[in-house]
Order: structure tokens, then sequence, then C-alpha cells
């Protein structure tokens, strides 16, 4: 599990690069997925498995009370998607996108600052596993 999670951190860091380096890439993305069933659905069932993995193996990390709270976060994301549906989703990220587009910098700053906790909190330091 710890390796799904530092995984997850990789792909963080990768897109935060992204979003920081050539933004459009994932933001034209969306905007050309977003009639498109399967980026709704996705949305729900990313935010499920990673909420439970995040919920699951918070256990064998450094900070286990943030892991948790972050895999609740998520859980509590795919269960507000459910609710608003898949017409009110369209809309909610179609409206969004404009807003989003000028801080896309520091929103690739924040993915990687956040891939980068997450590799850390599941890294060991081996000293400390000895004792």
């Amino acid at each position: 599990m710890k390796l799904a999670v530092k995984l997850f951190g990789i792909l963080m860091l990768l897109l935060g690069i992204s979003l920081l380096i050539k933004p459009e890439i994932i933001i034209s993305w969306i905007e050309n997925n977003m009639e498109n069933t399967s980026l709704y659905i996705t949305a729900i069932v990313v935010r499920l498995v990673f909420g439970i993995l995040f919920i699951v193996a918070a256990n064998e990390s450094r900070y286990t009370g943030v892991i948790k709270f972050f895999g609740y976060l998520f859980i509590l994301a795919a269960i507000i998607l459910i609710f608003i549906g898949q017409e009110n989703f369209k809309h909610f990220i179609s409206s969004l996108i404009p807003e989003v587009v000028p801080f896309a910098p520091l929103s690739g700053l924040l993915a990687i600052a956040f891939g980068g906790f997450l590799i850390y909190a599941f890294t060991r330091n081996k000293e400390l596993e000895q004792k």
C-alpha cells in the first residue's frame, strides 16, 4: 500500500510540473473530455479508491492523522460528486476552468508540495525502523 501512495505522490509531482511548465495540456484535456461520462465516473472512483487507500495505509506513514484526514476528505469529495450528478459536475467544472487558469502555476506548486509530502510521509528512515 505504501508503494501505491508513493506512486500517487510521484504522479502528483509530475502533474504539478506539467501545470508549471505547460498548464494548457491538462486544462485542454479536461475541457475536451468534459462531455464524456468516463471523466465523471473516473473522478468519483479515483477519489474513493485513494480515500480508502489513504485511510488503510495511514498507519504505515509518518503522519497518520494527516494521511487519514486526506483519505476522509477524498471520500467526502466522492460522495459530494455522486450527489451533485453528472450535469452539475460538468457545469461546475466548465464554470471553474476560466477562473482557475490564471492560478495554474500556483496549483502546480501545491501539487508538487502534496506529492513530495506523500513521498516523504511514506518513506521511513532506516535508523528509525531499527530502534
